[in-house]
C-alpha cells in the first residue's frame, strides 16, 4: 500500500507543469463565459434548498428522475443501488464533491447509507458533465450522479438543526447537524442514528399474510467538513464514519416447516477521508488537486445453527482505497476556449480470509484532455479519455486462476453539443464510449464471481429537446430525449439465494433504446404555489449476443418497457401538500423472458403533509428558529410489489418527523 501510494502521488506531481508567468490582460466577463456556462445541462437536478418535502435518503431523490431505476431489496435497511438507461449500477459513478464513491470489491454502491444533510444540489448527467476542473473520473463515467455540499451561509456566526423521524417497522431515526463559520473558514458536522426492526407483513404464495423477518438494521453515521478560502484557493475536507450491523431477510421462496428465510447477518464499519483544493492562479490557469483515502470492513455469516439450509459462510473482508487527482485548466485570451488535462491514479486492495479465494490488488490510471468552446448559444466540448488497470493478486489457497498481472485499457471519447437557437428552445446532443471493469468480485471469488468475464464497454448516444415557456403566473417546461445505447460483454449481476452472494454473467451484445419525456409546471399566486411533474420512460433493452439462441431479442433482466411518476405539491403560506405516485411495467428476472421469470407491474404511491413554525427572532439574531413537523403516508393504496424478483416491499407504512432549526 506505502509503494502504491508513493507511485501515485509521485505521478501526479511530475504530471503538473511549472505555473504560467505573465500579466493577466483577459477581462472578468470573457473568463467566465468559458469556465461557467454548461455544455449540457444536468439531465435531472433537484437544489433542496428549493425543494418542498426533501427526502433524507439520496435513494428517494433518485427514485423520482426520469429514467432511473432504484433497486431497494425491501425494508428501511435493504440494499438500494441505481441504474440509469439500462446501463446497470457499475456503469454509474457516485460522485461526493466531485470525488467518486468507490468500490473495486462490487462496484455496488448502497444509496441507503447517504442522507440528504448538508447537501445542495443532486443532480443526473446522462451525458458529459463538461465542467472546468473535472477529474479524469468525471469524464469517463457512463453517467454519473453528483452529490455537491452546500457551504454554509451563516449571517449570525453558526447555526443548528435537530431532527427527529420516526413511524412504522420499529424506525427511530435522530439526526443533527451543525455548522459554524469564522472568517474565511467554515465547519459542518453531521451525525445520525437509525434502529428499525425492518418488519412487515407480505402476501406468501396462497398461505395467507407472513411477516418479514431478519430484515433489522442498526447504524450510524457522522460526519465533518472544512471549507476555507485562503488566498483565492478554495480548500474542502471531509471526514466520514459509517458502522451498521443489519440482517439479510432473503429472498422469499418456499421452505422448510420451522426453518427461516435466511439468517445471514452482515455488519460494515467504513471509514473515508477526502479532500480537494482548487486555485485560480491569473485568470488564465487553474489547478484542480484531490485526494481520497477510503478504508472499508464487511463482516459476513450465514449462521447455519439457525438456518441448517444455508451454506456456512464466516467470511471477513477489508477493502482500501488510496486515491488521488491532479487538473490542469487552461483559458487563453481568446476566452471561449478552455483546455483541460486531468490525470487520476488509484489503488485499491482487498484482503479476505473466504476459502480459495486471492487476495487481488489494483493501480489504475485514468487520464482526460478535454476541450470547450463556448459562446451563449451555441457550446461544444470534447474529450479524450485513458484508462489503463494493472492487476496483480496472492493465493492464499491454490485455484484455476489466470488472470495474475493481467492489463487492461481502454481509449474512451466523447462528443456533445449544446444550441439554443431561441430563448424558449435548447437543444443538446452527445456521443461517447465508456468502459468498466469487472470488480474484484466479479473476477476472483468463486462465491460470488465468475473469473471468465470480459470487460464491459458501452457506446452512448442521446439528444435532448427543452422548450421552456412562462405567462403572468404559470411556467413550464417540456423534455423530450430519445437515446441509444450499446453494450458489448454486458455484466449482469442476478442474485441467488441471498442478497450478499450473485450470479455474474456476460449478455455478450445488447442495444437499448428509449424515450425520456418529462414535463413541468407551476403556478403561483398570492400566498398559493402550485408545482406539478410527469415523467415517463420507454426503454427497450435486448439480448443480442447470438442470433441461433432462444434469449435472442429478449429484454435483458429487471428493465421495464414503460415507467414513469407522477409528482404534485401545493404550498400555501407555511403549509405544504405532496403527492408522488411510481408507475413500473413488467419485468423478467431472466433473460429467458418466460412466465416463471416474470415480475409483475407495480405502483405505489406516497403523500406528506408538513407545516413549519416559525418563532420570534432573538435578540442578536438574523433569522427566527423554526420547527417543521412531517408526516409521510408511503404506499397510501397499500400495494403489495416486488422490485427485485423474490424480495416483497412493504405495504402502507407511515413515518412521521420533527425537525427544530436555530
Amino acid at each position: 500500500m506505502r509503494n502504491a501510494a508513493a507511485i501515485a502521488f509521485l505521478l501526479l506531481a511530475v504530471s503538473a507543469p511549472l505555473q504560467a508567468q505573465g500579466a493577466d490582460t483577459l477581462a472578468a466577463a470573457h473568463i467566465l463565459a468559458a469556465r461557467e456556462l454548461p455544455v449540457i445541462r444536468a439531465s435531472e437536478e433537484v437544489k433542496l434548498s428549493e425543494a418542498v418535502a426533501v427526502p433524507q435518503a439520496v435513494a428517494d431523490v433518485l427514485r423520482r428522475f426520469t429514467g432511473v431505476q432504484v433497486k431497494d431489496y425491501g425494508g428501511v435497511g435493504g440494499l438500494k443501488t441505481v441504474n440509469v438507461r439500462s446501463l446497470g449500477s457499475e456503469h454509474i459513478g457516485i460522485f461526493i464533491d466531485g470525488i467518486q464513491v468507490d468500490n473495486a470489491q462490487n462496484m455496488q454502491v448502497d444509496l441507503g447509507r447517504f442522507s440528504t444533510d448538508g447537501l445542495g444540489t443532486v443532480s443526473l448527467y446522462n451525458g458529459q458533465k463538461a465542467r472546468r476542473l473535472q477529474s479524469a473520473k468525471e469524464y469517463i463515467s457512463g453517467a454519473s450522479v453528483h452529490l455537491e455540499s452546500e457551504r454554509p451561509v451563516l449571517p449570525d456566526g453558526f447555526s443548528f438543526l435537530a431532527r427527529l423521524r420516526g413511524g412504522y417497522f420499529g424506525t427511530v431515526n435522530p439526526s443533527f447537524q451543525w455548522d459554524q463559520a469564522a472568517g474565511a473558514l467554515a465547519f459542518r458536522t453531521s451525525a445520525e442514528f437509525l434502529a428499525s426492526n425492518g418488519q412487515y407483513r407480505f402476501p406468501y404464495f396462497d398461505e395467507g399474510m407472513l411477516l418479514r423477518e431478519n430484515s433489522d438494521i442498526m447504524s450510524a453515521r457522522i460526519e465533518t467538513q472544512l471549507f476555507a478560502t485562503v488566498r483565492g484557493g478554495e480548500l474542502r475536507l471531509r471526514l466520514y464514519g459509517y458502522g451498521s450491523e443489519r440482517g439479510f431477510p432473503g429472498p422469499v421462496i418456499r421452505k422448510g416447516t420451522g426453518l427461516p428465510f435466511s439468517a445471514e447477518r452482515q455488519a460494515d464499519q467504513d471509514l473515508s477521508a477526502q479532500g480537494s483544493w482548487q486555485q485560480d492562479w491569473n485568470g488564465h490557469y487553474a489547478t484542480a488537486l484531490r485526494f481520497k483515502y477510503a478504508n472499508n470492513y464487511t463482516h459476513y455469516n450465514t449462521h447455519p445453527e439457525k438456518n441448517p439450509a444455508a451454506l456456512p459462510y464466516d467470511l471477513h473482508y477489508r477493502q482500501q482505497s488510496v486515491y488521488g487527482s491532479f487538473v490542469h485548466s487552461f483559458v487563453p485570451s481568446w476566452s471561449h476556449l478552455a483546455l483541460d488535462l486531468a490525470t487520476d491514479l488509484q489503488w485499491n486492495a482487498l484482503e479476505s480470509d473466504a476459502g480459495l479465494s486471492v487476495t487481488p490488488q489494483r493501480l489504475c490510471f485514468i487520464g482526460a484532455l478535454a476541450a470547450r468552446l463556448v459562446w451563449e448559444k451555441f457550446r461544444a466540448a470534447a474529450h479524450i479519455g485513458y484508462l489503463g488497470a494493472w492487476d496483480w493478486f496472492t493465493r492464499t489457497q491454490s485455484g484455476a486462476w489466470d488472470k495474475e498481472n493481467a492489463f487492461r485499457d481502454a481509449w474512451m471519447p466523447s462528443l456533445s453539443l449544446f444550441y439554443a437557437p431561441l430563448p424558449w428552445l435548447e437543444l443538446d446532443a452527445f456521443v461517447k464510449r465508456s468502459f468498466r471493469l469487472p470488480s474484484f468480485n466479479d473476477l476472483y471469488y468463486r462465491t460470488i464471481g465468475n473469473s471468465d468475464l470480459s470487460p464491459e464497454s458501452a457506446l452512448q448516444t442521446g439528444i435532448d429537446l427543452h422548450l421552456k415557456a412562462a405567462s403572468g403566473p404559470w411556467t413550464g417546461e417540456l423534455r423530450l430525449s430519445p437515446y441509444y445505447n450499446r453494450v458489448d460483454q454486458k455484466i449482469v449481476a442476478i442474485p441467488t439465494a441471498s442478497q450478499f452472494r450473485w450470479t455474474m454473467l456476460n449478455i455478450g451484445k445488447v442495444d437499448i433504446g428509449g424515450l425520456e419525456a418529462r414535463a413541468e409546471g407551476s403556478y403561483a399566486r398570492g400566498d398559493w404555489t402550485l408545482l406539478a411533474t410527469l415523467r415517463y420512460t420507454f426503454q427497450r433493452a435486448v439480448d443480442h449476443s447470438d442470433a441461433g439462441s432462444a434469449t435472442w431479442g429478449n429484454q435483458i433482466p429487471y428493465i421495464p418497457l414503460h415507467s414513469g411518476s407522477v409528482d404534485f405539491s401545493l404550498l400555501w403560506r407555511k403549509w405544504s401538500f405532496s403527492w408522488n405516485t411510481v408507475l413500473t411495467g413488467g419485468r423478467w428476472s431472466r433473460t429467458a423472458n418466460t412466465d416463471d421469470y416474470y415480475i409483475a407491474p407495480w405502483s405505489t404511491t406516497d403523500v406528506s403533509l408538513a407545516r413549519t413554525i416559525r418563532f420570534r427572532t432573538p435578540k442578536g439574531r438574523s433569522r427566527a428558529p423554526e420547527l417543521s413537523l412531517a408526516l409521510n403516508l408511503n404506499n397510501i393504496f397499500n400495494q403489495y410489489y416486488q422490485i427485485v424478483q423474490g424480495y416483497p416491499m412493504p405495504g402502507f407504512h407511515l413515518m412521521a418527523s420533527a425537525q427544530f432549526r436555530f
